[in-house]
């Protein structure tokens, strides 16, 4: 039995589940419980300083290392449908999990991350985590009340803590959780940034400019921990990110100023693991451009953005190169995407699966195996609702 990706579009966390169904589906996703913790982070509030000789201690918090999954290519055969419309519906599940989706009530860059409702949750995803890292970096670097001190403060969980440690002097950013339960959702582990750079120029009226970058070197070694359903998920990789904003500044109906704009995400690395003690998944060698606009909703995962994605359940136990040749578009709070294509092959064989997602009310989603990458046409072509493009992981 081939269990959903951990790289997947869904995050368990309350019995969240997709919208309108009946039976609520609870779907193992490292990027989105780790965007959980983030955006908990997000509550800490600025303050205590210190750092240094007889400053607040600074805790570690870490994990076992995930062993990778097999990255032999997996061979694209004509005539196996279930196998080829498998091997698709997880590639998009890597593409899903990586990029962006509009969440809700939660600010932009420059707003202050607030915790999500379950629906605002589900589309969390790697690029959302650095969104609102960058967001934190922003808000934190440069706020020690003396140049160059360290800032350490650690607040209370229902049970463990949470410390966020700010490093001016050396560039750092680290979030660190120590059995924290977050009422019912235990996360332990470290998201940390280095090499941070921060610019921050925002308007002081209604349609003047702003402009915001935050890059960095991002580590997270995570582990979210749930009793009920009973699930461990361990995450752990390195990348590097740019996260640039631009726009005018908006009225925020309180009497203040807020930025809106479009935002665009970019992270690229060697490799991103998750492991949930059955199956474990790999990125490697990806590189991913996410935009998303605060104006219409919208978000895009550009082509030209790519991957090697690696699983180690049954039905794959190997890994395909996944490209995004046309751009994946999402509308405003949609779950899943209305236009783009992505390009499936390996090194094991000749063919290739081409997955294109259309706004179509029937039949969205197009599975096309080629014999040969090169040919004009396909030998199979299957159409399938989201249902069962989903159904199929």
């Amino acid at each position: 039995m081939y269990s959903r990706p951990l790289f997947g579009v869904d995050i368990f966390l309350n019995n969240i589940g997709e919208m309108g169904d009946t039976v609520m589906k609870i779907r193992m996703s490292y990027l989105r419980m780790t965007a959980i913790a983030v955006l908990a982070a997000g509550l800490v509030g600025c303050g205590g300083g210190g750092g240094g000789d007889g400053g607040p201690a600074i805790p570690t918090a870490s994990n076992a290392a995930i062993t990778p999954p097999p990255t032999t290519s997996v061979a694209i055969a004509t005539g196996a449908q279930t196998t080829n419309t498998t091997i698709a519906a997880a590639a998009f599940q890597a593409v899903n999990g990586a990029g962006l989706q509009t969440i809700g009530n939660i600010p932009s860059l420059a707003g202050v991350a607030v915790t999500p409702t379950a629906t605002e949750t589900r589309r969390l995803m790697i690029a959302e985590i650095v969104r609102r890292h960058a967001e934190k970096i922003k808000d934190y670097m440069g706020s020690a009340p003396v140049a160059g001190a360290q800032i350490v403060q650690t607040v209370p969980c229902f049970s463990g803590t949470e410390t966020l440690v700010v490093d001016d002097m050396n560039g750092n950013f680290s979030q660190i959780f120590v059995n924290c339960d977050e009422g019912g959702v235990i996360f332990h582990g470290t998201i940390s940034s280095t090499g941070v750079s921060a610019n921050v120029t925002l308007g002081s009226t209604v349609g003047s400019s702003y402009n915001i970058s935050v890059t960095a070197t991002i580590t997270i070694d995570l582990s979210i921990t749930t009793a009920s359903p009973a699930a461990v998920l361990v995450s752990q990789g390195s990348f590097t990110f740019s996260v640039t904003s631009s726009g005018t500044m908006q009225d925020d109906g309180f009497g203040g100023l807020r930025p809106v704009g479009v935002t665009t995400i970019v992270i690229a690395g060697p490799s991103l693991l998750a492991s949930d003690g059955v199956n474990r998944e790999q990125l490697s060698n990806f590189a991913l451009t996410v935009v998303d606009d605060d104006v219409t909703g919208a978000t895009t995962i550009n082509s030209g953005s790519h991957f090697t994605y690696a699983n180690s359940a049954s039905a794959i136990s190997g890994a395909v190169t996944v490209n995004i040749t046309t751009p994946i578009h999402y509308a405003s709070l949609a779950l899943d995407p209305d236009a783009g294509v992505i390009e499936i092959t390996t090194t094991a064989s000749l063919g290739k699966i081409k997955v294109t997602f259309s706004s179509s009310t029937t039949t969205p989603v197009t599975v096309d195996v080629y014999a040969n990458a090169a040919d004009a046409s396909p030998t199979n072509t299957y159409t399938l609702t989201w249902v069962q493009f989903d159904a199929l992981i």
